[in-house]
This record gives C-alpha cells, structure tokens and sequence, in this order.
C-alpha cells in the first residue's frame, strides 16, 4: 500500500533512508523545475535539487506539518537557486537566459547532431520561458514535469487550483501556440531519472540529524483539527455550502406546507419533498463516486473530470429545473379539484388572504382601490439597492491597492450607475409600478455586474484575481440575475391568479 507522504517524513525524520528515498522520487520533477524556473539550466537544476534535498534530510525536526512537506522543500530549491544566479552573476556566467551547458545524461547516448539539436531546442524554451513573469512560468513549468496535475503543483506552491488554472491560462496565452508543444515535449523528457533519487542518497551524511524529531511531529500530526483541515479545503466549503442550500431548501418547503389553502396539497408537497430528497441522495452518492475516482487516479486527465463534473452539475439542474416545473403544475391541480370537489379551506389559509388583501391594498387620488403584488417600500427598496451595489466598494479598494487602476475605475463606475438608477426609479415612484420598476433595477444591476465581471477578467491583475480568487466560472453568477427576475414575475402572476380567485 502507497504511503502518504506525512508517513513517509515522520518514517524519515527517525533516521529511516528508504522513506527518504521515496519522498526523494516522489518530489524530484517539481524541486528541479522550482529550481529550473530560475536558473534556465537542466543540469544546474539538478545540482541545486540536490543540495536542496540534502538540507531537507538535515532539517527534517523542522517540519511541524509532514503533509507540507512538497511545499517546503520547494521553497528550499527556490532560496538555493536564487543563490546559485547570485553567485552566476558575480563571476560573470549568465544563468538567467540559459545559456549554461546543459549535459543531460541521456544525451551521451545520442549523436553529436541529436545532442546538439536538442540543446538548442531547451535553450529555445527557456528563451520563451524567460519572458513570462515568475508567477506564471514557475506553475508552467510543474505543471508539465509533474505529469499535468494541478492539484501537485498547488501543493508545491501553496495556492488552490482554481489560481493555479488560472496562471497556467495565462502563462499559455503570452507563448507562442507553436512554441507549448516543444516546451511540453522539452520539460517532459528532462524529468530526473531513478537514477536520482540514488545520487541523492548516496551524498547524504552517514548520521541523521532528524532523530528526535519523530515523536515531535507524531504529536503535532496527531493534535492537528479535523474541523481546521475541512474547513480549509474544497471540499469542505462545498459541503458547508450544501448544507446551507438543503437547510434553506428545507425551510422554503416547510414555509409552502403552512400557507397551503388544502391539506390535499399539504399532503402533495411532502411527498414532492421527499421523492427530491431522494433526487439529492443520488447526486451526491454520484458526486463522491466521481470524487473518489479522481483521487484515486481512474480519472487522470483534467478535462475529463471536468467535463463529467460539469455534466452531473448541469443534469442535475436540469433535472431540478423539470422536478419545479412539474411541481408547480401539480399544485395548481390539487388546489383546482380540491375547490372543484369542495374540499373545505384550512382557517389560516383564510385569515392569510384577509391579512394579504389588507397589506396589499392600493388606494389612489380618485379613492378607487386595487390590490399590487409589489408596493413602494424605503426600506425594502433601498435594502435592496444596498445588496446589489455595496460589495463595489470593497472590490474598487482592493483592485486600486494591488495597482489594477483600470478595474478599479469600472468598478466604481458600476456602484454609480446601480445608485444612480435606484434614486431616479425611487424619484418617479407616482408614476411608476412597484414591480416595473423592480424589473428595470435588476436590468441595469445585471449589466452593471457584466461590466464588473468584464473588468476582473481583462483589467484585473494577477495579485487582485488572486486575492479575490478569481476564475471564469464566477461568469455563471450573472443566472442569479434572470432568475430573480423570474422569481418577481412569477410572484405577480401567481398573486393576480389567487386575487382573482378570492375575489369570485
């Protein structure tokens, strides 16, 4: 059985080599590409690997967190090879544009031609690489060494996927499209061999200076929150945020049982809660399988996953959006043949409808009355031109702080714009319905939110999407917008059916 990698540094830490050899072949692709994506030079890389592992096996009563362990030996590569250029530039080598030569063992084993050929070849991708910023070329580079894993290479550097998906479309988009084919190839065949893993072992000091460290980092391992590690990982939020849709799901459904006007549709909308309950169980029963299978390797390729992963969340909406559907068409024909048979109306039912036809009521300057599903309300209006345009504010600050002056501007242009409109439709309240009005506000909300969005994707900077935690699929937001829409039309409508319905 594969151990993890926390066992493999606390096996390592008691003096055990062998464990230290694995974690060694386990880690070899990404150190050396940390310390390629700053000296441009395969061989030298490997050097700087080396020394960086050697300090690891001397350091290793450090670690206070065994599962972090890919993470700090990277950082330790990248402190080596920053020292590495230093001392390059001091004698006058230059490293930078990776000009050093590059003697990969393989290459003994080639013609002088094949040798020179693919010397010139890594220097050409390096010479493309050098151009990209480090925040993009270093994940690049991982990327492609560590056979196309997001997920390692966000262990390596300590971010989520979604940033390193992002910076990796980045860093694609300023090479050449000619030019990624080369470097995967290049960076794919120039993985350190087992070969390795042995030379490393074989420099290491004859004693360990991580004895003692065992107990140290089992007690700290095993004091470690499980609360802490869900609550810092995707899928813990997912979950969290799961619950809170079931719970909020739960409480509508139990808010439509007690304003029933029959027990016939009491009865309708508890069986409808619990076939969808058993709809919810089936996806999630199908979303761990999928999960499980990642993690596990079955599904190695990025785009697979994501694809059967947008798949079951799509269906599954869809499948949601019938289930609705259907379910309100059932209600309204439980409520008609409930009238039709002359099934007795349950008493809140008919104080409610006193109580809505009191509060919705309307007079106007000719003392006529009428009942409006939506009336002018302060607070309510006003609350609601808070929610959609106070988050601007915070955003417009962060993207000025990190220097995104362009995103920063459009965005305080969009809070003024959704202010702005909220204040005229407020100011021609006399002339204007209550529920027009409404639908006009989420229109201009809904663009204004497009032009935000627009902003964080083309204006933003890499350290404002990075501290907002930005990714391509917040675009799907913008369905909230249409379907609150709905919501208020579909609340109009179903007022002006049940007032026609009290009122005969």
């Amino acid at each position: 059985m594969t151990q993890s990698t926390a066992d493999l540094v606390r096996a390592a830490a008691t003096g055990d080599r062998e464990a230290f050899e694995m974690l060694v072949s386990r880690n070899a692709a990404m150190v050396t590409g940390v310390a390629y994506s700053r000296c441009g030079d395969f061989a030298l890389s490997e050097d700087i690997a080396q020394e960086a592992f050697i300090e690891a096996w001397k350091n290793l009563a450090t670690i206070h967190e065994p599962e972090k362990f890919p993470g700090w030996i990277c950082t330790i590569a990248r402190r080596r090879a920053i020292d590495a250029v230093r001392r390059a530039s001091s004698t006058h080598v230059e490293c930078t544009l990776g000009t050093l030569t590059s003697e990969i063992p393989d290459d003994k084993q080639l013609t002088p031609e094949a040798s020179m050929s693919n010397q010139q070849e890594r220097e050409l991708v390096w010479a493309m690489l050098a151009r990209l910023p480090e925040a993009y070329r270093e994940p690049l580079i991982l990327f492609y060494r560590c056979e196309e894993s997001t997920r390692d290479v966000a262990i390596a550097l300590g971010e989520s996927e979604a940033t390193i998906r992002q910076r990796l479309k980045r860093g694609r988009d300023m090479l050449r499209t000619e030019i990624t084919g080369s470097i995967r190839t290049t960076l794919g065949a120039t993985v350190p061999k087992a070969a390795f893993a042995a030379m490393v072992m074989a420099s290491l000091p004859s004693t360990t200076y991580a004895a003692g460290a065992a107990t140290a980092s089992a007690t700290i391992a095993k004091s470690s929150s499980a609360f802490g590690a869900a609550a810092t990982s995707a899928v813990g939020g997912a979950v969290f945020g799961s619950l809170i849709g079931i719970a909020g799901g739960v409480f509508g459904t139990w808010m439509g049982w007690r304003s029933c006007e029959y027990e016939s549709q009491q009865r309708f909308i508890l069986r409808q809660a619990l076939l969808y309950t058993a709809g919810l169980v089936v996806f999630f029963i199908l979303l761990e399988i999928l999960i499980k299978l990642r993690v596990q390797g079955a599904i190695p390729n990025d785009t697979v996953y994501g694809s059967l992963l947008v798949g079951l969340i799509l269906g599954s909406q869809g499948l949601s959006f019938v289930w609705m559907w259907r379910d309100f068409r059932g209600y309204k024909q439980i409520a008609e043949y409930a009238k039709q048979s002359g099934e007795p109306m349950r008493e809140s039912a008919k104080l409610r409808i006193d109580q809505i036809r009191e509060q919705t009521q309307v007079i106007h300057n000719d003392s006529s009355i009428t009942h409006e599903a939506f009336r002018w309300n302060a607070g309510g209006w006003f609350g609601s031109c808070a929610g959609a345009s106070a988050w601007l504010i915070p955003l417009a600050g962060v993207a000025w702080w990190h220097g995104a002056i362009s995103m920063a501007i459009v965005t305080c242009l969009a809070f003024v714009v959704i202010v702005t409109i909220a204040f005229i439709l407020w100011r021609l309240r006399e002339r204007l319905d209550a529920y027009i009005a409404l639908q006009i506000f989420v229109a201009f909300a809904f663009l204004a939110t497009s032009f935000v969005f627009a902003g964080i994707q083309f204006l933003g900077n890499a350290k404002t999407q990075q501290f907002v935690q930005w990714t391509p699929w917040v675009w799907c937001l913008l369905m909230m917008f249409p379907l609150i829409s709905l919501h208020f039309w579909w609340m109009r409508r179903s007022f002006q059916r049940n007032l026609h319905e009290w009122q005969n």
